[in-house]
């Protein structure tokens, strides 16, 4: 994917994207980070193709993504909400991840053998007649990215996805993301996390990319982290 000099202006006329170009490359881990309305989330939204760009473009295997290209490009991207709650509706888990491809209209039996094996792959098999408002936060966590799994994405989005996790179900969640297929960008406050997982990290301020590179070198530039409101990782007394 191809993100080239993208705005996008809310309808109350603020701006949240400003410019922005990157790219992310296929089985690409990229992490986005930056303060508190950087415009993270509302960049994987337009990623997503949910939300079309003011201006600029978003290019998906060398296509434009006009409007019957966001159409087909939601088959291929996947987007993990922050709060799980806003993305598990069902009476059940099963029918939880069983929704996607059943509204791609994919015959009952993909459809069994696409849930059946999402559920194996997130460990939640055990869960998969249970209302998910009944599961642990990690538990919810883990059967989103199901839900996103189950439509067999080429382009995982994943917002803050260790967000309200104790540690047990932040390293089991962390393995999950290491072994899922695909590109991913991962918006994030945990730079932890980007340490651990991806290869490459953006950094977003007032909507726009301020800087750009290997995650690990970014990481470890306090003065541009803490200029944008964020901590180098690992801390200073933590540096071997």
């Amino acid at each position: 994917a191809a993100v080239r000099d993208v705005v996008y202006v809310y309808p109350d006329g603020r701006k949240a994207l400003d410019g922005v170009s990157f790219h992310v490359g296929e089985e690409e881990r990229v992490a986005l980070v930056g303060p508190n309305g950087a415009g993270k989330s509302t960049l994987l939204w337009v990623l997503s193709g949910l939300l079309p760009p003011t201006s600029g473009e978003v290019r998906w295997r060398g296509r434009t993504l006009d409007e019957a290209g966001r159409r087909s490009l939601r088959a291929r991207v996947g987007l993990v909400f922050q709060d799980p709650d806003d993305q598990l509706f069902s009476p059940t888990v099963w029918e939880d991840v069983a929704f996607g491809p059943l509204q791609a209209g994919l015959p009952d039996a993909e459809v069994s053998r696409r849930v059946d094996a999402a559920l194996v792959k997130v460990g939640m098999s055990h869960v998969r007649d249970r209302p998910p408002h009944h599961l642990s936060q990690g538990e919810k966590k883990r059967v989103a990215v199901a839900t996103v799994l189950a439509m067999e994405p080429e382009l995982w989005l994943l917002d803050e996805p260790t967000a309200g996790l104790d540690p047990r179900a932040r390293r089991q969640l962390v393995a999950l993301l290491r072994e899922l297929h695909g590109a991913q960008v991962v918006a994030t406050h945990d730079l932890r996390l980007v340490a651990e997982l991806c290869s490459r990290a953006v950094v977003l301020d007032g909507g726009r990319v301020v800087a750009e590179g290997p995650a690990r070198t970014l990481l470890r530039d306090a003065e541009l982290l803490n200029r944008h409101g964020l901590e180098p990782w690992p801390p200073p007394e933590e540096v071997p």
